[in-house]
């Protein structure tokens, strides 16, 4: 088992933005400024690899009052362990669940070996 405790993640509505020029979609700088600071913190924590179908259970803590969709804030989660290579793919993912908690940290991550893959 793997847990880290990660900045709330922004929402995916808020990763990418359309091109001056029409040309693309790139990242926000809301989403750089984010994958920085939970890189940073995957870092301090011990950064740790799990490889094949994993579980991912997080829970996040809401900023405030304001309606959002937890399930929006799946993606940028996903992207930051693979990008530090802490699982391989995101579709790597067998299983997940997210909820909202009332107190801990903004957001905590916890990746398990998928018991599928145990019993293969």
């Amino acid at each position: 088992m793997i847990r880290y405790e990660l900045p709330f993640p922004p929402s995916v509505n808020n990763l990418f933005v359309n091109s001056p020029n029409g040309k693309g979609r790139f990242p926000s700088s809301q989403y750089k400024a984010w994958r920085k600071l939970a890189a940073e913190m995957i870092l301090e924590q011990g950064r740790r690899q799990m490889r094949g179908m994993v579980n991912l259970s997080i829970g996040i803590v809401k900023p405030n009052r304001r309606k959002r969709d937890i399930s929006n804030l799946i993606k940028a989660v996903e992207d930051i362990l693979v990008e530090m290579g802490v699982i391989e793919d995101d579709s790597y993912v067998q299983r997940l669940t997210i909820q909202w908690v009332s107190d801990g940290p903004s957001c905590a991550v916890i990746v398990q070996q998928s018991e599928l893959e145990l019993a293969a």
